[in-house]
């Protein structure tokens, strides 16, 4: 796991994203994006670079959906990690925080997994997330989420696909939008045109811009 801080250390906003190697490239034109779209730079951007993607940031294990890469469900271990190293820290130079967590595809589904798992984050960007984790539209409809903000995007052709797991992607993330009005949240569902892999870092700052722009209004 490593972790990286850019912007000011003692903003009252966190954005606190989970990364895969892969995406190192794309986060300077996400942070361009946030600041357009929300038009402020006054907050703290913390990147956590995992070290395995698939193990890192599931749930549970489960067989390999694609290929031969396995899950070996050590989300648990993770977020445990960020609580003692990243959040637990920061509350301690700054109790008035409000720390909003995001991710892109199974990224995007370990901050909602972690949703239900911890109060910290007061919002969740979970941005096409892959909600079609084997037993995790079950494990949502017998758990009870703990932020308060839900954002939740996907792409119109992501579940067009031949892999019969995926192509329930689109019915799943409904499946678990539908789940979050049992709550009293505020929560909205995206959708943004294309496949899974286009323009994911203006889909990553949407999402982060949508709880940004909720805060201020209703602060």
């Amino acid at each position: 796991m490593q972790v990286n801080y850019q912007g000011n250390r003692d903003a009252k906003i966190v954005l606190l994203q989970l990364i895969g190697e892969h995406e190192l490239p794309l986060l300077e034109e996400e942070l361009s994006h946030i600041k357009a779209i929300t038009q402020s730079t006054d907050f703290l951007f913390i990147t956590v670079q995992v070290d395995s993607w698939n193990d890192d940031l599931s749930p549970w294990e489960a067989e390999p959906i694609f290929g031969d890469a396995t899950f070996a469900g050590n989300a648990e271990k993770l977020l445990t990690r960020i609580k003692n190293e990243v959040i637990v820290p920061l509350l301690g130079e700054h109790q008035d925080i409000k720390i909003f967590a995001g991710g892109y595809s199974l990224a995007g589904l370990f901050v909602l997994w972690a949703a239900y798992q911890t109060n910290l984050f007061e919002g969740i960007a979970a941005v096409s997330p892959s909600v079609w984790f084997p037993k995790f539209v079950d494990f949502v409809h017998n758990n009870k989420i703990l932020t308060n903000r839900v954002y939740l995007s996907l792409g119109d052709k992501e579940a067009k696909t031949r892999n019969k797991i995926l192509a329930q992607v689109a019915n799943d993330i409904r499946d678990v939008y539908t789940s979050l009005e049992d709550y009293r949240l505020s929560s909205i569902l995206v959708w943004n045109q294309g496949s899974h892999f286009k323009e994911p870092a203006l889909r990553m700052a949407k999402g982060f811009a949508w709880l940004m722009s909720y805060e201020k209004i209703h602060s």
